[in-house]
């Protein structure tokens, strides 16, 4: 999986996946704001759903109430013709039937969970219509009692009521289940009164309860809607209990509490039969219910359209969601279409940003290359860093210099390009053998080749032997004119001669830098190969000392010369080695006598205990910071 990922983004693969990684990060928070909106819309859909079916159950509980404020008054209406306070026939009750059908045949709908009730007169309208036409057929003064008139319609008006109170119930959220409470309790409220109307009506018609248990009925009926209506006015502002106590000094409100107090004190054995109280009881406590159907109306109508109010918003809610998810989608190939083109620009802009940047590098290395061949390569780089080089003091180094014997009479022999052009075959042949030794070219002037050893990486006691090493080859290859053509008519001869010692280096100049090398070290090395002879290579007595004790070398003493500059010198010739550098054949690499692969410390070059080369030295050589000098340390074995 890993692997899959691994590619060039420069390449069409690339360019895919990177446009993945990069629609993956914009659409995820996408996806997951489109998931939350259809969500929302899902939630405000059922929200919307429920609201409208409370609603419907609603519309229903408003047709049922007034269905059950017509058939109560249907029932006390037929309790007064029972009682004799009618005019005696059944046609004054015609008018209470008529308004009773009409509530019937305004129920549009009737409430499913009354089809399959184990009651057939409630499964339809039509049933419970037909069951009440009925027994107003079968209503008779003579064999009619009130008892079974209120039982009959009793069971109506509670069945009715219940499923009301149980839906009105399940209806109850957001904000209208405060009025809902209030409708529930006005309904109860409703129900009661009129169930007062019947039993005070009754009572008065008959002069008398017909046992204790109607009695308690009507006192219980009137205790709960006492209750209910009080209670009510703690969730809704349109029920306002002071409004029935203002009404005390109207005179139905009064002629209740009158007659309410004589049935409450009247005696089971008594007889209080008044055809005129029970017609003022009928008539003043239907004046009360009128307000609490109207209170009921005006409740209902607060419930229906507080949850308009509320299905609006939710539709609106629902548009907004809609409109978001739509703006979502169609936002997705504009994105896609702009990441598209996003991702080719980056990649067109990329693939010229890495050609300019491999240009850039290859400028640099060409600026590099021109550096090191000019500088050290520790040298440079400490220069790339910083404007400015300390000069360095070295204890101990080995210069060597080579000149063309009668170089000034070739000058006068041969031409400007030939002089050139053979100047620059002997250096480029003397270039090459650089390569096997760890030595530094420093410069050349006219016919001079300047070589060093030691600097500017010290490599310890093995300058010397670095430096005759060179010299023997270069000495070698022009004794066999290996080195090209060289268009001269005689051999060409070189003076050849080196010195060790202190040295001091730095950067010269801010122009054509170069770096120098100062000390009687160098002046000595220059008057060796001055003073020298043509194909032999000079060298005074410090260096002959360190090359005599490594034992790898022939050297030869010339005696004592005067110097220019320097008097009476003792020197020597260095004629040839002793043991000569191998080569591998598979790596094309030079190793000196004694020479390791690898090094981890270095020691001086004497021999105090006067032990054979062989044994004395183990030579170990690595790669300079430059990569064209290599490093060697010598320990003691």
């Amino acid at each position: 999986m890993g692997g899959f990922f691994r590619v060039d983004y420069l390449s069409q693969r690339g360019k895919w996946l990177q446009l993945g990684k990069l629609l993956a990060v914009v659409f995820i928070p996408i996806f997951a704001g489109w998931a939350f909106t259809l969500y929302s819309i899902a939630e405000n859909v059922i929200a919307k759903n429920v609201y409208l079916e409370a609603q419907g159950t609603m519309m229903k509980s408003i047709a049922l109430g007034r269905l059950l404020f017509n058939i109560q008054k249907e029932r006390d209406m037929s309790i007064l013709y029972i009682s004799r306070l009618g005019l005696g026939s059944k046609t004054f009750l015609l008018a209470d039937y008529d308004k009773t059908d009409q509530a019937f045949e305004q129920m549009w709908t009737w409430p499913v969970e009354f089809t399959t009730n184990e009651m057939k007169q409630f499964r339809s309208k039509e049933n419970l219509m037909s069951y009440i036409n009925l027994h107003r057929t079968a209503l008779d003064i003579t064999t009619s009692t009130t008892k079974s008139e209120i039982e009959f319609y009793n069971g109506i008006v509670e069945f009715i009521l219940d499923w009301m109170i149980f839906n009105i119930q399940g209806t109850g959220f957001g904000n209208v289940w405060k009025t809902l409470v209030v409708f529930q309790k006005i309904t109860w409220c409703t129900l009661d009164a009129g169930a007062e109307r019947a039993y005070g009506s009754l009572f008065f018609a008959n002069g008398n309860f017909p046992d204790a248990g109607m009695y308690d009925e009507y006192l219980n009926r009137i205790s709960r809607f006492n209750h209910n209506f009080k209670t009510s006015a703690f969730f809704s502002d349109l029920v306002d209990t002071s409004t029935e106590e203002n009404l005390d000094s109207n005179t139905y409100t009064s002629a209740i509490r009158v007659l309410r107090t004589e049935i409450r004190y009247y005696n089971f054995r008594g007889n209080y039969s008044s055809i005129v109280k029970a017609q003022a009881y009928f008539d003043n406590t239907t004046f009360r219910i009128d307000y609490l159907y109207t209170l009921q109306e005006s409740l209902a109508k607060r419930v229906i359209l507080n949850m308009n109010d509320t299905l609006k918003d939710i539709e609106l809610q629902v548009i907004a969601y809609v409109v978001v998810a739509v703006i979502v989608i169609g936002a997705c190939p504009v994105i896609m279409f702009f990441s598209e083109a996003l991702t080719s620009h980056m990649q067109t802009y990329s693939k010229v940003l890495m050609k300019a940047s491999s240009d850039l590098k290859d400028e640099q290395s060409k600026t590099d290359s021109l550096l090191y061949q000019m500088l050290p390569k520790p040298v440079a780089d400490r220069l790339k860093k910083n404007s400015k080089v300390e000069s360095e003091f070295f204890k101990s180094a080995t210069i060597m210099f080579t000149s063309i014997v009668d170089f000034n009479e070739l000058t006068t022999k041969m031409s400007p390009l030939a002089l050139v052009d053979l100047l620059n075959v002997l250096y480029t042949a003397i270039d090459d053998k650089l390569k096997m030794f760890d030595v530094y070219k420093v410069e050349t002037i006219n016919d001079t080749y300047m070589v060093a050893s030691g600097v500017p990486i010290p490599n310890g006691s093995r300058h010397p032997v670095e430096i005759a090493y060179l010299a023997l080859e270069i000495v070698s290859m022009i004794k066999k004119q290996t080195f090209g053509e060289t268009r001269i008519k005689f051999p060409l001869q070189l003076k050849v001669g080196f010195s060790t010692g202190s040295v001091s280096a730095g950067v010269v100049g801010s122009v054509m830098l170069r770096y120098c090398l100062f000390g009687d070290t160098v002046n000595t090395a220059s008057r060796m190969r001055s003073c020298g002879q043509p194909n032999m290579i000079h060298i005074n007595e410090p260096t002959f000392r360190l090359l005599d004790k490594t034992g790898f070398f022939v050297l030869k003493p010339r005696g004592t010369i005067t110097v220019k500059g320097k008097g009476e010198m003792l020197t020597y010739w260095l004629m040839d080695a002793i043991t000569k550098p191998t080569k591998n054949p598979k790596t094309n690499e030079y190793r000196l006598p004694g020479e390791a692969d690898s090094y981890t410390s270095s020691s001086s070059l004497y021999n105090p205990s006067g032990v054979g080369p062989s044994d004395l030295y183990r030579m170990e050589k690595k790669t300079s910071a430059s990569g064209s000098m290599s490093q060697y340390a010598i320990s003691y074995i």
